[in-house]
């Protein structure tokens, strides 16, 4: 019989040997004498009863003979998100067709050969749900989320848009109105700004270093020709994967998918299939990473807004790339408004609150293509603290390189898995988590291996990982506003690396 401490109630106790005989929790051999040596229980994943889901059993894909894949899946929901995607983001764009990946996505859903703008506005208002077309460096992605039992319809429509899709000149003139009155109102955007200019930059004179939004002069000459050329080019189904997630299974979305494409189920090894499409993109994908920086002083501006990069780990080296993820949450982000007062975990943001450092940061991490990535921290600071914000940066990533805890990196790992486990919470979110891992990786790694990988960070791997991507590295660079305080190229290399420690 297991002895509780006294401080428990009854019930707490039958609560707690229930757990212990589902396998939810181990108690340690020591006697627990006091509260502090309640340590001893600790909460952990059991994979063989699939504590907090069976995902992994719930995710079946298969290839339709027009080359199309399919990834589906099961769960029990009341809607369902289903959306395609394919490697036709600006990045794929020739020199004539920069700008449509853009007005691709405004006119995405605006006419086909069976209906006009009208027609397709009483379509999606019927079906009852909400359509959304993303254009993004390396990705097109068009996705919608119904009730489940009007998946067919939704569907219906992808089929009439991707295989009837109409562009008219009309159209076109009249979408370059909005997007030059979307780019004005992007200017206020500081940190949208600069986190557009950072992989441009980064991979500057490369595919990847193709921006989304091009240069004003290119919008306003855009011609109707070029982009009908680049749906026409990229816009076939052999190189699209269709991603549902919800209470439909895969024989019904092939059941509904053969209606409307006019295909059927073809096998594993069709010729439309996975070779077909990694050939596409390697031939394609273009990148190399730049260590630069781009500086724009503008003194009507009162503050400074940064960031800095260096070259992570691509999204296949799933060892580098979850503990870049840990390392990421280490450094953390704050920001005048939240909460917590005095009590933030990461030293920068202690350290903000208490000295007014920065306005804000925020670390990041940004993965584009299936080879390279972005890993680094964006800050907003008065152009006086500038410098001494840098040096902040700097201490913390010489920390990740050297003496960090095997307590931050708890801390961390907690708050990783806190983020991957909320994605199940959210339809949306949830299709696009399966997006990013398909795209990326070409299969699905579950949410619940996820979990198992951050647990395996320690301390001396954050070290070995760190060592290779910071240390001594040479980061991309981009400052606007007021720059002045900001430290030159020289000075911030410096600080990379450590003559003793």
């Amino acid at each position: 019989m297991i002895a509780f401490p006294k401080y428990l109630s009854q019930m707490q106790s039958n609560t707690i040997y229930k757990y212990i005989k589902r396998g939810f929790v181990s108690i340690s051999n020591k006697q627990y004498k006091a509260h502090q040596d309640f340590k001893g229980i600790s909460r952990k994943i059991n994979k063989a009863s699939s504590t907090y889901f069976d995902i992994e059993s719930s995710t079946e894909s298969c290839y339709m003979s027009n080359g199309m894949r399919l990834i589906c899946e099961h769960r029990n929901s009341f809607t369902t998100t289903v959306g395609c995607f394919v490697p036709a983001g600006a990045m794929y764009e020739t020199q004539d067709e920069r700008g449509s990946a853009l007005f691709l996505e405004h006119l995405f859903f605006r006419k086909t050969k069976c209906y006009d703008k009208e027609q397709m506005e009483c379509i999606i208002e019927e079906i009852g749900g909400n359509v959304t077309a993303l254009a993004m460096r390396d990705l097109f992605l068009f996705y919608g989320t119904v009730v489940s039992c009007k998946v067919d319809k939704i569907i219906q429509l992808f089929a009439n848009v991707i295989l009837n899709g109409v562009i008219c000149d009309k159209d076109v003139t009249q979408e370059k109105v909005v997007i030059l009155e979307k780019l004005s109102k992007m200017e206020s955007d500081r940190e949208k700004i600069v986190m557009d200019y950072l992989p441009t930059i980064a991979y500057q004179d490369t595919a990847l270093g193709n921006s989304v939004y091009p240069e004003t002069d290119t919008i306003k000459k855009f011609s109707t020709k070029n982009l009908f050329e680049f749906r026409n080019r990229l816009f076939q189904t052999h190189y699209m994967t269709m991603v549902c997630t919800g209470s439909i299974c895969l024989k019904e979305l092939q059941r509904i998918v053969c209606k409307h494409f006019d295909c059927n189920v073809e096998d594993y090894k069709s010729s439309f299939g996975v070779s077909n499409n990694l050939r596409f993109c390697k031939n394609m994908i273009e990148y190399r990473f730049s260590a630069a920086e781009l500086r724009f002083r503008d003194d009507d501006n009162e503050l400074g807004y940064a960031a800095i990069g260096f070259e992570g780990s691509s999204y296949k080296e799933r060892e580098d790339r979850i503990t870049l993820t840990v390392a990421k949450e280490i450094i953390g982000s704050w920001n005048v408004t939240s909460g917590g007062l005095n009590h933030n975990a990461p030293f920068i943001a202690h350290f903000a609150y208490n000295t007014d450092l920065c306005y804000m940061y925020k670390s990041f991490f940004h993965h584009w293509a299936q080879s390279t990535s972005i890993w680094g921290c964006y800050f907003v600071c008065d152009y006086s603290t500038l410098l001494y914000m840098v040096r902040a940066l700097q201490k913390e990533w010489m920390k990740l390189c050297t003496v960090i805890t095997e307590k931050e990196v708890s801390r961390a790992i907690h708050q990783c898995i806190t983020k991957d486990l909320l994605i199940l919470n959210n339809p949306e979110n949830r299709f696009l988590d399966i997006v990013e891992n398909v795209f990326r990786c070409g299969y699905y790694e579950p949410v619940e291996h996820r979990v198992v990988e951050y647990e395996k960070v320690t301390a001396d791997k954050i070290r070995e990982v760190s060592d290779k991507y910071i240390y001594y590295q040479s980061p991309v660079v981009v400052v606007l506003g007021r720059i002045e305080g900001f430290p030159d190229y020289i000075t911030l290399k410096s600080g990379l690396y450590l003559l003793r420690y």
